[in-house]
């Protein structure tokens, strides 16, 4: 309606702003008659007035229907408000109803068992559901054929879809021709061989929930065919990903034995299971209320101990998988805690076994379909995990082909510019891939991970109201000039902490997403990936504390006394640490020095390994990594030998004996200088007669060698060159020579032989 008025009010505006033209208007309404013109100039008056009236109207109806229109959005306003706060009122009952006990699981509550078993295998509410489907089958004849015919399909392209699942194997196919999607059309024949039997459970339980007529047992029957049709579907299907053909095996290289092990674990216990599922499921709402107080909750306590049985033979100490998790003699954190997280496999159940006993049955209902949702979240997570890492180890044996196949030409370019001045280019490292590439899939799947958790426990938010909502600390702030009060729950403060987490998981994580999503296609140097890494986690660090301040509220007026005691601290001994931090920033925005480079602070000279939020670490020649305040690369003299040109020149001092042809003595040097590899051609190296020294005649070597660490080897090429080119030519290299002269010896006269 709301809309309709702000069209009808638009119409009327532009038919305002026609007549607002009163000339126009009464041309226009005179122009669509026949009558001459000393008629019209009669009937221009009139026809003037008309339409100064009924403008005027005009104006009065737009003023009505803005009236309208205001009152109609405040009645929308008040519709969503009440709309909300009924949503509210319906979680807020929903919260207090599941934890509002009923009876104990007792005596007197297994008293009605007879009955509910009674009622349940009825031969007479059997034939009810005979009837409604027989019924479906004569109402859609065609539908249920084609179902039918669906399953019978399905069922006997089992042999063929095991036969491609097999072929779609890494090993079946060749590393050139293998692409991920491979894997994907297995999950996908997984899933479909598991699908015959779901369907026609599904298939039946949907045909007695919309049969029409249908008694109230084929109603409940029908909601137990959907849901063991659904819980077929999942268990099967998992029991196919971890056959010995399977995904798991084959694709995701996951132990052969363990997975064949689960697989048999899990089909003996979908034998005990889904019937028990299938009873109490019948026994739900469609049932009478004895039935869901007594055989209702007693299935739902028995599948709950077989989930908490089932657990305890996956993970316990002589099963194949507990062997293939926790090695022995493993030490590792899932070892150490192999009693809280068996505990916890076991205990889940059993909690909610022991929850429904004592008289909280929807609560541990409500409980269980949360907790059977994550586990399903969980093993989605796996999967992605193993799909991106089949990914990346697609990627990695690419980058591997391309790199072999590039190499021979890599090294003749490598002969051809030796002497080139530039650093050369970064090869990627495929074992540095992988650890990145373990990262980026422990992120993928945690970020898969916690999203399915929300998207879960969202709507059961209301569940657990009755504990969220408990008050840690009030508050006031300033809104618009007025003072609010509020409080700090429960609820506010796991919100905090999950976004804390959150961010310290991106933090963590953020540089293997960046390498192998972003900056490897980029083709930045190494610097400054490292520079936009560190930056982004400082990024994120910090977006994630100022998140979590505003969750609790902390305001910036709270944070005052700590603003002053920080500038208080600035004045006497943070000022080093808030320099260095904002000279590192410098350092990693400028790159006066990167990753990799070799750098003299003072009397270190080393290989810059890390720059931190404080230090810089240099590993010197000894392997000693020292750290240097970022503060001393900004304000101190640094000589970075690398930083624009890794071509750094050799000073050598050569002297010979007085007498020597000075002409020849260069000829020879500068030829077994030249001779050696390591010495650059361009720019070209000389040797200078650069002077008279007390005992020789000094020569000047100056070399140019292509990197860093190639000067102590070449310096040691030189030397020996340079001398066994002047000992092969007879040019001596002299001794140290001093004249010594005697002024008197008076004292000495009588014993000097003559």
């Amino acid at each position: 309606r709301l809309q309709a008025t702000l069209d009808a009010n638009a119409q009327v505006q532009q038919e305002i702003d026609r007549l607002a033209d009163l000339p126009a208007a009464v041309a226009a309404a005179l122009s669509v008659g026949t009558e001459t013109g000393a008629q019209r100039a009669k009937l221009e008056s009139p026809v003037r007035g008309e339409l100064v009236r009924q403008r005027s109207l005009l104006m009065r109806l737009s003023e009505q229907q803005k009236l309208l229109i205001q009152t109609l959005r405040q009645a929308a306003l008040a519709e969503e408000e009440v709309l909300a706060r009924a949503a509210a009122a319906r979680s807020e009952v929903l919260s207090l109803l599941l934890w509002v006990p009923l009876k104990p699981l007792g005596i007197d509550t297994l008293a009605g068992l007879k009955t509910s078993v009674d009622w349940i295998v009825a031969p007479e509410n059997w034939r009810q559901v005979y009837a409604a489907l027989a019924e479906q089958i004569k109402r859609w004849p065609l539908r249920v054929a084609l179902a039918l015919a669906a399953i019978f399909a399905l069922y006997a392209l089992r042999g063929r879809w095991k036969r491609r699942l097999a072929a779609l194997a890494p090993a079946a196919v060749s590393v050139e021709h293998y692409r991920i999607s491979h894997t994907l059309q297995a999950l996908l024949l997984t899933l479909l061989l598991a699908a015959p039997g779901a369907l026609a459970l599904s298939l039946t339980g949907a045909g007695l929930l919309y049969a029409p007529g249908a008694s109230l047992f084929a109603k409940a029957a029908g909601d137990a065919f959907v849901y063991v049709g659904f819980t077929f579907l999942a268990l099967y299907g998992f029991s196919w990903l971890f056959d010995g053909r399977g995904v798991a095996v084959k694709h995701f290289q996951w132990p052969a034995e363990s997975m064949v092990a689960l697989q048999r674990a899990i089909r003996r216990f979908m034998l005990i299971y889904v019937p028990l599922v299938f009873v109490a499921v019948a026994n739900g709402p469609h049932a009478p209320f004895v039935n869901r107080e007594s055989l209702g909750r007693l299935a739902f306590i028995l599948a709950m101990l077989s989930l908490a049985a089932f657990a305890w033979v996956l993970f316990r100490r002589t099963s194949p998988i507990a062997r293939q998790l926790l090695p022995e003699g493993s030490a590792g954190w899932a070892a150490r805690l192999r009693p809280l997280w068996l505990g916890a496999a076991m205990l889940l159940p059993l909690a909610l076994a022991a929850l429904s006993a004592a008289g909280y049955y929807p609560a541990a209902i409500a409980l269980f379909e949360l907790m059977k949702r994550t586990l399903l979240v969980g093993l989605a997570a796996v999967i992605v995990y193993g799909l991106v890492a089949m990914w990346v180890l697609v990627q990695r044996a690419r980058l591997a082909r391309r790199q072999a196949a590039a190499e021979p030409a890599r090294a003749e370019a490598q002969v051809a510019n030796e002497s080139a001045a530039a650093a050369p280019s970064q090869q990627l490292d495929i074992a540095a891939i992988g650890e990145q590439s373990r990262k980026l899939l422990n992120l993928v799947a945690t970020a898969v991970l916690i999203g399915g958790l929300w998207w879960i426990w969202r709507d059961a938010l209301p569940l657990f109201d009755v504990f969220g909502d408990l008050v840690l600390w009030r508050y006031t702030e300033t809104i618009d000039g007025e003072q609010v009060g509020g409080a700090v729950t429960v609820g506010t403060l796991a919100l905090a902490i999950v976004i804390l987490i959150v961010a310290g998981i991106a933090t963590r994580n953020i540089g293997a997403v960046l390498d192998m999503v972003l900056l490897q296609r980029l083709e930045l140097q190494k610097d400054a990936t490292y520079a936009i890494k560190t930056v982004s986690r400082y990024v994120i660090m910090g977006v994630g504390l100022v998140l979590a301040s505003n969750t609790l509220h902390i305001g910036w007026d709270r944070l005052q006394w700590l603003v002053a005691a920080l500038g208080v601290g600035l004045g006497f001994g943070l000022q080093e640490i808030v320099a260095n931090f904002v000279s590192g920033l410098i350092v990693l925005g400028e790159r006066p020095i990167r990753i990799g480079d070799v750098v003299t602070v003072g009397d270190l000279t080393g290989t810059v390994t890390r720059i931190r939020a404080r230090a810089t670490v240099i590993t010197d020649w000894d392997n000693k990594e020292i750290m240097i305040p970022n503060k001393s690369f900004i304000t101190e003299r640094v000589i970075n030998w690398t930083l624009s040109s890794h071509t750094t020149r050799l000073l050598i001092k050569v002297g010979v004996a007085y007498g020597s042809d000075t002409g020849k003595t260069r000829e020879v040097i500068l030829e077994a200088v030249t001779a050696i590899d390591d010495v650059l051609k361009e720019p070209k190296p000389s040797v200078y007669f650069v002077g008279f020294g007390d005992s020789s005649l000094d020569f000047e070597i100056r070399a140019f060698v292509g990197a860093f660490d190639k000067r102590l080897p070449t310096l040691h090429a030189i030397h020996t060159a340079v001398e066994q080119a002047l000992r092969k030519n007879g040019i001596e290299i002299p001794f140290p020579q001093r004249d010594l002269h005697i002024r008197s010896a008076d004292g000495l006269s009588g014993k000097i032989p003559k």
